[in-house]
């Protein structure tokens, strides 16, 4: 049988419970503190990643297809890009990594499907800010091989994401990043 509390007790308990609200409640507004600090520093880190994709006959005088693929992403983080035909796919992963001087290091992964075959290639190499890099997930076809019927080429640019923003759209990104909400939990009306 457990024996009732008396009136030293209860009030060492009590003390206790409301030393432990107090050090949960400053350690929560640390925490806020924290994030906040990592989501300023998501926004300085976010980059556009920029591929210009095109597709050509292996002479390079006619082009089949080209597109555009643009994503916001930060080091570390992959952006994929698929390319699907009849019988054949082409997926290429890219994953920036910060480098030595403010440059970047671009690490791409091309796993390629043809008509039940698949192969696939790992590839790096340094990337500087708003400089184009030309990568070719396939090669580079010669002229009038059978191997490369076409040839891909993918044009890679990278920029800081606050870079590409005017003003007034900076300062409000800035700005939802940099607000809180406050809730008052008292049940009265303000």
């Amino acid at each position: 049988m457990i024996p009732k509390p008396n009136g030293f007790t209860r009030s060492l308990l009590l003390s206790l419970v409301l030393l432990l609200i107090s050090f949960t409640a400053v350690s929560a507004q640390e925490d806020r503190s924290e994030s906040s600090l990592s989501a300023d520093k998501l926004l300085k880190d976010a980059l556009l990643f920029i591929v210009n994709v095109t597709v050509s006959t292996p002479d390079g005088d006619a082009e089949l297809w080209n597109t555009r693929v643009e994503k916001i992403t930060i080091p570390g983080r992959a952006v994929a890009v698929s390319l699907e035909g009849e019988n054949s796919r082409l997926k290429v992963i890219f994953t920036l990594y910060p480098a030595e001087d403010g440059k970047l290091f671009l690490v791409a992964m091309s796993e390629i499907w043809v008509e039940g075959e698949y192969s696939s290639a790992l590839s790096s190499l340094p990337v500087a800010y708003r400089d184009e890099v030309y990568y070719y997930p396939l090669g580079r076809a010669d002229d009038g091989t059978e191997d490369n019927p076409v040839e891909v080429r993918m044009a890679i640019n990278v920029i800081p994401y606050l870079e590409t923003l005017d003003q007034e759209a900076r300062a409000a990104l800035e700005s939802a990043f940099n607000s809180s909400a406050q809730f008052d939990l008292s049940g009265e009306d303000p």
